[in-house]
């Protein structure tokens, strides 16, 4: 998104093929073409009040970097990520990534060092008056006007400011710095690494840091595009965002991980 939150840039080099097709809804069975070229009109349909366009540039660079407020990459590599996320960090734009493999899902995002957003307090359990009228006590009636000034009181000091802490992508660290030890956090590091054998590496990571031994039905389940998976990943990718831009709401720190076997989903925030 650009710096103003109107516009929407799609950028994409890929063409579309007949999986993309029969996976994702924007593209309408449209194979052959390019991925944004094909799905900017779809995309503006779900987007009235946003400009949603196509570009052809390839790369994020110093000179275009600083025309958008957030950018988002999918299905990128353990190098692009780190290029990509330093380049935002250094000019102020926040940086997500979001990659899916069959049954496994992963979202990454940094909003850089010092995130302020508003959240809503925790509510404290208050114990209710008693319904019946005590006799000892006048009964006075409150004026229309100060009920309402007490009740926009009382939703203002509902909410409170709150910072959120990121680091890059680079600074996340590997699997075996992680404090969780889920099969999805392993095989994203793995396949994003571009190990040869994400078998023998899950294996040796597992054990390396006394994790449970990831199920080879997870394993065996690690190509192709699974919709379902597709969509809750880019779920959270849009909720993400909406966070991000609004300054609402407690973002996800740093990183979300998606086991489709199990349907757990844990979130790993690297400074703790």
């Amino acid at each position: 998104t650009d710096g103003s939150h109107e516009e929407e840039a799609v950028v994409s080099t890929q063409s579309t093929g007949v999986k993309d097709a029969t996976c994702n809804f924007l593209l309408r069975a449209q194979t052959g073409k390019i991925f944004a070229e094909t799905a900017v009109p779809n995309l503006q349909i779900l987007n009235p009040l946003v400009r949603v366009n196509y570009t052809k540039e390839e790369e994020l660079t110093e000179d275009n970097i600083g025309q958008y407020s957030v950018v988002c990459i999918t299905d990128g590599s353990h190098e692009e990520y780190g290029a990509v996320n330093d380049l935002c960090r250094t000019h102020g734009v926040t940086f997500l990534a979001c990659n899916t493999w069959g049954m496994a899902g992963f979202l990454f995002q940094d909003a850089g060092a010092k995130f302020t957003y508003i959240a809503e307090k925790a509510r404290v359990h208050k114990e209710r008056p008693s319904s019946k009228p005590d006799p000892k006590r006048r009964k006075v009636d409150t004026p229309g006007a100060e009920k309402e000034g007490e009740e926009e009181k009382e939703e203002e000091e509902s909410y409170e400011q709150r910072e959120a802490n990121f680091v890059t992508y680079r600074e996340a660290g590997e699997a075996t710095k992680l404090k969780f030890s889920s099969p999805s956090v392993l095989i994203t590091q793995g396949l994003l690494r571009g190990v040869p054998d994400i078998r023998e590496y899950c294996r040796k990571t597992a054990k390396q840091i006394h994790s449970k031994h990831v199920p080879d039905e997870l394993l065996q389940n690690l190509d192709g595009t699974v919709v379902p998976i597709c969509a809750i990943v880019g779920g959270m990718a849009s909720q993400e965002l909406i966070k991000i831009v609004s300054k609402k709401d407690p973002p996800i720190v740093n990183s979300f991980y998606y086991d489709g076997l199990s349907g757990a989903g844990i979130i790993e925030n690297s400074r703790q």
